[in-house]
């Protein structure tokens, strides 16, 4: 009895040869329109993925914290820098070249009470340059940039303020040079220090198992 088509092509060594090929270049084309994830690996991977992405930009888009107490002790380092800075300028300055300065304070004071009157002032502005700078870290994209722009427009303008009163000159100059190197030695200091104190989350990968 002889062999039916369909039994011989099964039979035949060649003809089934030439099926497995052609199978064989199939696949190539096949997989190119295959999803991906279907290829390897476990069919959650692509939501253990997504979840890892979504974790990182959480914790790259969340906002940086600050270390307070190093700030603040900073800040106050500052201040007593600035404050002794002050002082000792007005108190040289009024006591021994009789220049009025500050301005701000009239003539019949002494030169000590003077002295410790604008130092005073300067721990002041000290204390309070350092909550600007403890807000901006929390809020502002480039912290200590806006904290230079707004403390430099600051030092401007306590620096033109006593150029626009009615003294006489050499007190008003005098005055403005006080407050522009105590001013700018204010910024200068907390804007090194900002980055210190500046503290931003660890990013950590977890691994795949």
């Amino acid at each position: 009895m002889g062999e039916t088509p369909f039994e011989s092509f099964f039979h035949d060594p060649r003809r089934r040869g030439q099926a497995r090929g052609s199978r064989a270049r199939r696949r190539p084309l096949e997989r190119s329109f295959r999803c991906r994830a279907s290829l390897r690996g476990p069919a959650v991977a692509p939501l253990a993925q997504y979840e890892e992405f979504v974790r990182l930009h959480e914790e790259i888009s969340a906002r940086p914290g600050v270390y307070a107490r190093r700030l603040w002790l900073c800040g106050l380092g500052a201040a007593t820098i600035v404050a002794a800075l002050m002082f000792g300028g007005v108190g040289l300055i009024r006591g021994m070249l009789d220049v009025q300065v500050p301005v701000f304070i009239g003539r019949d004071v002494g030169a000590e009470s003077a002295a410790l009157a604008y130092s005073l002032c300067a721990i002041t502005a000290a204390l309070q340059a350092t909550a600007l700078l403890h807000l901006l870290i929390g809020v502002a994209e480039r912290p200590v940039r806006a904290f230079v722009w707004i403390g430099g427009t600051a030092v401007a303008l306590v620096t033109l303020l006593p150029l626009t009163l009615r003294v006489p000159a050499a007190a008003a100059l005098v005055t403005a040079g006080l407050n522009l190197i105590g001013g700018t030695a204010l910024v200068g200091l907390l804007a090194a220090i900002a980055p210190a104190c500046v503290r931003r989350s660890r990013t950590r990968r977890r691994r795949r198992p």
